[in-house]
């Protein structure tokens, strides 16, 4: 099952854990995560999490429903010190390489490492921005973070078993 807690673009149905993409669309700026990890355990409500340490952290982002327009996509992994990522002071951890709009197709996914460094600057919130180029409508995409690479394209050849 998913983690809700980590699921920052998208939601989780509680009847049927379907996973509902975020809808980015935008011209030649940049669409914030719906949703941050709150890193402090004395912050209202916050939950303590311990993330990224002792093992690599990935965001990962895996494309529901491909994009009309635009030219590419930057995904890229940010902390900041409100957890609306948007009204407090904005850092950069890591960013993918500008994505070609013909790559998001649906079902197609990637990741960006996350540096360890996320508790070093003082920001509380992990979250994610979408720079768009162009005029990008339509993209919806899940974003999550994780601690392992998988690769769902990944084929055995016929007559092994994997357990």
């Amino acid at each position: 099952m998913q983690d809700a807690r980590l699921l920052i673009s998208g939601t989780i149905s509680a009847l049927n854990n379907a996973i509902t993409g975020q809808t980015i669309a935008t011209t030649n700026a940049s669409v914030l995560s719906a949703y941050s990890v709150d890193l402090d355990a004395k912050s209202g409500g916050g939950v303590g999490v311990d993330i990224g340490e002792g093992a690599p952290l990935y965001f990962k982002w895996t494309v529901q429903t491909a994009p009309s327009g635009g030219t590419s996509v930057t995904f890229s992994v940010i902390n900041c010190t409100t957890a609306d990522l948007a009204t407090g002071t904005v850092t950069t951890l890591a960013a993918s390489a500008a994505v070609p709009v013909a790559s998001l197709t649906a079902g197609a996914w990637g990741y960006v490492q996350v540096p360890p460094i996320i508790g070093s600057n003082g920001a509380e919130f992990l979250g994610a921005s979408y720079y768009c180029s162009g005029a990008v409508a339509g993209l919806v995409l899940v974003g999550e973070f994780t601690n392992t690479i998988d690769d769902p394209k990944k084929f055995y050849p016929s007559g092994f078993v994997v357990v």
